[in-house]
This record gives C-alpha cells, structure tokens and sequence, in this order.
C-alpha cells in the first residue's frame, strides 16, 4: 500500500489553513497572523513536497495493480499537484523575502498594496488549484472503472 493517500492529507490542511489566515491578514495586519500563515504555508510546501514524492510511489503501485487505463487522469493530477506545490512555494517565499525585510519595502504603501494583491492571489490561486488536484485525486480513486478493490481476506 503507498503512502500517498496517508500524507497528501497534511500538505492540504496546512495550505489551506495557511491561505485562508494570509488573505484574513490582508485586512487585519496582525503579526501573530502574519507568523502564523508564514510557518504554515512553508510547512504546508515542505510536506507538499513528501507528498509529491510518494506520488510517484503510489502511481506506479496503481498502474502494477490496475494497469495504465487511467494514465491521462494521474498525470493531470500530478500536474496540478506540481502547480499546487509551485504556487504555493512562490507564495512562502515571498512571504519570507518581504515580510520578514529581506527584501526591502522600501516605506511604501504601493509596495505593501503589491505584496497584498499578490499574497491573496497566490493564497487564491494555490486553494484552487489544490482543490481541482484533489478532484482529480478523488476521481481517480473513487470513479474510476479500472479499479477493482479485492475485499476478500486472504
């Protein structure tokens, strides 16, 4: 049995947790929030990464086990996992460069507005894109007519 299905749980909360506490930042501007989505989101990467991963472990197991009949919907899938992984990596390093100064602001309140549009569209972008390879995901375990689960105890 992969370990796909145990781990992919985790990325999925952290991240959309994490987006969700960005974009409710945007308007409060709270520090403890600003933290909290920042070690969230990067949390959220790194065990997308292990996610990703064991991915691959678990495409191969299905394909052994149920045969390559459904190749098309894993490798769309993978690709919105890895666009997942992308946004969301992008957005943690942003958060990194600019909120903690290490990258200047430069006094601004047209770079602060920026870096806000681009934290929501990110935070957006990443839920959503999350959410379709979740769909995805579930399709391909749950709808899929090649997979025929063997009950019986052995």
């Amino acid at each position: 049995m992969p370990l796909h299905p145990l781990i992919v749980h985790f990325p999925i909360a952290l991240l959309v947790f994490g987006a969700v506490i960005e974009i409710v930042n945007v308007f409060f501007k709270k520090e403890t929030l600003n933290k909290f989505g920042t070690l969230l989101i990067t949390f959220g990467v790194i065990s997308g990464i292990f996610a990703l991963l064991s991915g691959e472990g678990a495409e191969e197991f299905a394909f052994q086990n149920w045969g390559r009949g459904f190749h098309d919907q894993v490798e769309l899938h993978a690709f919105f996992a890895n666009i997942s992984i992308i946004l969301f990596g992008i957005l943690a390093i942003v958060k990194i460069m600019f909120k903690y100064s290490l990258l200047s602001w430069n006094g601004s309140q047209i770079n602060k507005g920026l870096i806000s549009i681009v934290i929501v569209f990110l935070s957006i972008s990443g839920i959503v894109s999350l959410a379709i390879t979740g769909d995805l995901g579930g399709k391909i375990v749950y709808e899929n007519d090649n997979i025929i689960i063997d009950n019986t105890s052995k």
